[in-house]
C-alpha cells in the first residue's frame, strides 16, 4: 500500500499531535516517563526488535546480487540471535539507542514517498524526515543526549508545555498541508 504525499503528511501530523499533546496536558507525568525512558530496559528491548525485523525486511527487500541472495534466507536466522546478543551485552541505554534506529529507519518511506510527488512543498517533508535522521544518529552514537534534551525541554512544567505546543503545532500544520497544498492535482 502506497501512501500519497497528502495522507503522509496528515499520518505524521497526527502522530505528532498525539505524541506532544500529552505534554501540555499533564506535563508532571510525561516529565516522569521521559526521565525513565533511558533506563527502560522494556522498551528498549521492544524498540529494538522492531528496528532489528524492520532492518531484515529492508534488507530483504534489496537486490544484493546473486550470490548474497541466496543467503538472505539467514536474516531470519541472524535477527533474534543479534537481538538477544544486543540485550545481554549492551543494554545500557537501550531505549534512546533504538529509538534513535526507529527514526534511521522511519525517514527511508517517507522521502521515497515524498519524493515522489510533484508539490513544490515537499521539501517541508523532507526537511522533517533528515532531521529525524540527524537525530537518529545522535541517539545511536550518543544516547545521553536523550536525558540532556529532556532535562532542557522538560525542566518545568512551563518548558514541558512549551514543547508539547510546538509539537502539536507542527502536526497540526502538516495536517492543514495536507489538506491544502498536499492534496492539490498537479
Amino acid at each position: 500500500m502506497k501512501l500519497s504525499l497528502a495522507e503522509l503528511s496528515l499520518l505524521i501530523g497526527v502522530v505528532y499531535v498525539a505524541l506532544h499533546l500529552p505534554l501540555v496536558i499533564v506535563p508532571q507525568r510525561i516529565q516522569k516517563l521521559l526521565k525513565g525512558f533511558p533506563r527502560n530496559f522494556w522498551i528498549g528491548a521492544i524498540f529494538t526488535a522492531m528496528a532489528l525485523v524492520w532492518s531484515a525486511v529492508e534488507v530483504n527487500a534489496m537486490p544484493l546480487g546473486n550470490f548474497i541472495g541466496d543467503y538472505k534466507w539467514l536474516l531470519w536466522v541472524l535477527t533474534p540471535v543479534v537481538l538477544v546478543l544486543i540485550l545481554v551485552f549492551m543494554n545500557e541505554l537501550l531505549a534512546p539507542r533504538a529509538l534513535g534506529g526507529l527514526l534511521l529507519l522511519v525517514a527511508n518511506p517517507v522521502l521515497s514517498i515524498q519524493c515522489l510527488s510533484a508539490s513544490r512543498a515537499t521539501w517541508l517533508i523532507a526537511g522533517l524526515a533528515y532531521l529525524w535522521v540527524i537525530a537518529g544518529t545522535m541517539l545511536v552514537l550518543s544516547p545521553y543526549r536523550f536525558r540532556h534534551a529532556v532535562e532542557r525541554c522538560c525542566a518545568t512544567d512551563n518548558r514541558c508545555r512549551l514543547a508539547g505546543g510546538v509539537g502539536v503545532v507542527v502536526g497540526c500544520i502538516l495536517m492543514g498541508l495536507s489538506f491544502t497544498v498536499f492534496n492539490r492535482p498537479t
